[in-house]
């Protein structure tokens, strides 16, 4: 026959319970949020350091001459150094350095789930409808570099702005430059920048302030660690669709996937349409708006049906 525990036999189990271990942002009454965004001014700059240590020593094994012009001018000329640069600082702080960041907020054993690099159950489903949502969401995101272009944008930031897009350009229209392409605009941006701004910015905000408002801010910051204020609404609204589709799968890989498809495949268009390089989103650009309200309708209706996909469930950590 069961006999009832007594109650102060429970007390006492209960009381000797060990507890559960703390990161070391909570054990030092730190706030999540906060540490993020010290990480992502840390990583700006990092990266730009970075990219700069890179790219002048890829001159220094290239070219013969060294003068400090002769540097210049191979940095600004040279694309190959210059995406091997890009490519070395997303990879060596965006992801390599953020996992380290990582282990500030999350104890060992929880920092894959932390970061989501795992697969769930609803994460080939979502990523196959992410893939169709970037795909039909285009001319919304068009629609929004248009409207994103009647506000006003100081002249030193267009003046950047113009000239990274026709850095791009120029080497997109180089020998050769598919593959390359594909790498640096698609792939390691896909991995690097899901790494740090879904996987870590986004949890941490999650974990301080909520679901709804880490998927708004993080594509907020997203959008504005681009540097281009005249496509912030754009990049933040693609922030925003990758970071819904990161929540709904509890996973990065439907991210991964929806971010390789809207740069790569930017990259493969453009080599099949190399017109379309010298286009730029202007006010007085012709806007197909019967394709932007389909195409409206349709990515409203996808983000419904992902939210179906959601599981009841989840998981903390």
């Amino acid at each position: 026959m069961d006999q009832e525990i007594p109650s102060s036999q429970k007390d006492n189990s209960q009381i000797f319970e060990e507890p559960k271990p703390l990161p070391w942002v909570e054990r030092n009454g730190f706030a999540h949020w906060a540490v993020a965004v010290g990480w992502v001014f840390f990583a700006l700059v990092a990266f730009n350091v970075v990219g700069a240590i890179v790219g002048v020593i890829g001159i220094f094994a290239t070219a013969d001459v060294l003068d400090p012009q002769t540097i210049m001018d191979e940095l600004s000329g040279n694309f190959d150094i210059l995406f091997l640069a890009n490519s070395s600082g997303q990879v060596l702080i965006m992801a390599l350095a953020t996992l380290l960041v990582v282990k500030l907020h999350a104890v060992k054993g929880r920092r894959k789930q932390f970061l989501r690099l795992q697969i769930s159950e609803n994460t080939w489903k979502v990523t196959a409808i992410g893939a169709v949502l970037f795909i039909v969401a285009q001319p919304t995101i068009l629609f929004l570099g248009w409207l994103n272009s009647f506000i006003p944008v100081p002249e030193f930031m267009a003046e950047m702005q113009e000239t990274m897009a026709q850095m791009i350009s120029n080497f997109l229209k180089s020998d050769n430059a598919l593959m390359l392409g594909v790498f640096h605009i698609g792939v390691v941006p896909a991995i690097c920048e899901e790494i740090m701004y879904r996987g870590y910015v986004q949890r941490a905000f999650e974990k301080s302030w909520g679901i709804t408002a880490a998927i708004l801010i993080s594509g907020a910051i997203f959008g504005a660690y681009h540097l281009q204020l005249s496509n912030f609404l754009p990049l933040a609204t693609l922030g925003i669709f990758l970071a819904y589709l990161t929540y709904i799968s509890d996973s990065l890989i439907p991210a991964m996937v929806a971010h390789f498809i809207n740069n790569g495949g930017q990259v493969i268009a453009s080599d099949f349409y190399p017109e379309m390089l010298d286009q730029q989103i202007s006010p007085d650009m012709d806007i197909p708006f019967l394709l932007v309200f389909l195409s409206i309708t349709a990515t409203v209706a996808l983000l419904y049906f992902l939210k179906t996909l959601k599981p009841d469930t989840t998981t903390s950590v």
